[in-house]
């Protein structure tokens, strides 16, 4: 085989090799959010804890903060609860080496105190990979609602 053969070949694994690496990255983080899922709807507070990056961020859909430490407290104390979790319509990226960032929608029973209400969501999150595995680091939701197309300009 020639030099310039050898090259090609190198640079074409490189390229298989670097695609294989974002689609088990994305892979990871898919099936780690789903197991996320999972342990909120059980209230599973310690394998939220495995899950969540010790600086996580919640921004919630009511503009709430909390911190991985208050989202786990008000879980595992009953003030919170879900079920019929699911996720649709999930676009995810490795943005940059370790950082991976989820945009979808999230539908779900959730009972803040007392009431149960049903939520529709949209949602961002991003998980960075750390030391011992994939963890979520931030998470926004919302409502979604109406248009964001800018009208056109009448002359």
């Amino acid at each position: 085989m020639n030099r310039i053969h050898l090259l090609s070949l190198s640079a074409l694994l490189f390229v298989v090799r670097a695609s294989a690496a974002d689609v088990s990255a994305v892979d990871a983080v898919l099936r780690i959010d789903q197991s996320r899922l999972q342990a909120m709807m059980a209230g599973d507070g310690a394998a939220l804890g495995r899950v969540f990056s010790d600086d996580v961020l919640f921004v919630h859909s009511d503009g709430r903060l909390e911190t991985k430490t208050d989202y786990i407290k008000n879980l595992t104390a009953g003030d919170t609860a879900y079920a019929d979790v699911r996720t649709g319509n999930v676009q995810a990226r490795e943005i940059s080496a370790g950082v991976v960032v989820l945009v979808g929608e999230q539908h779900m029973r959730k009972k803040l105190g007392a009431a149960w209400a049903t939520q529709d969501l949209r949602f961002m999150s991003v998980w960075r990979r750390e030391r011992d595995g994939w963890r979520m680091v931030a998470w926004q939701s919302m409502h979604p609602s109406g248009n964001s197309v800018v009208p056109s300009k009448t002359s």
